[in-house]
């Protein structure tokens, strides 16, 4: 008598897989985009429109909270993006300026007259100069 062997079969392996991969690469899109297709998504199964739901979401640029400040708290100096206390008087506003970061150093111009191409000669009087 033969028995069947009981468990999921490999077609539904192989479909709930493809599904786990869908949804890896929808985050990795939204990650890279800096969307959240989920949300967007969910907001579509809802009724509402996706500008809508980011509508909502955006900040204002000229909300106070988009500044950073530099405050000193306990005598250290900290960054933050959040209001400080307002008994603390060393509270300034800070203009972040972009950059180009660490660059690697400039290799040295070679001299020209070491460039220059010279003779056999000339190359063997310097040698036994030296």
């Amino acid at each position: 008598m033969r028995h069947r062997q009981r468990g999921i079969s490999l077609i539904l392996v192989a479909v709930l897989m493809a599904g786990v991969a869908a949804l890896a690469m929808a985050a990795i899109f939204s990650m890279r985009y800096e969307r959240n297709l989920f949300a967007e998504g969910l907001a579509r199964l809802a009724g509402k429109s996706p500008a809508a739901a980011s509508a909502a979401r955006a900040v204002p640029s000229s909300a106070p909270g988009n500044q950073l400040r530099r405050c000193v708290i306990d005598g250290k100096t900290v960054f933050s993006d959040t209001e400080c206390s307002a008994a603390n008087p060393t509270t300034k506003n800070v203009v972040v300026h972009e950059t180009k970061g660490m660059e690697a150093p400039r290799a040295p111009k070679p001299d020209p007259a070491d460039a220059a191409p010279q003779d056999l000669r000339v190359k063997m009087i310097e040698k036994a100069a030296r």
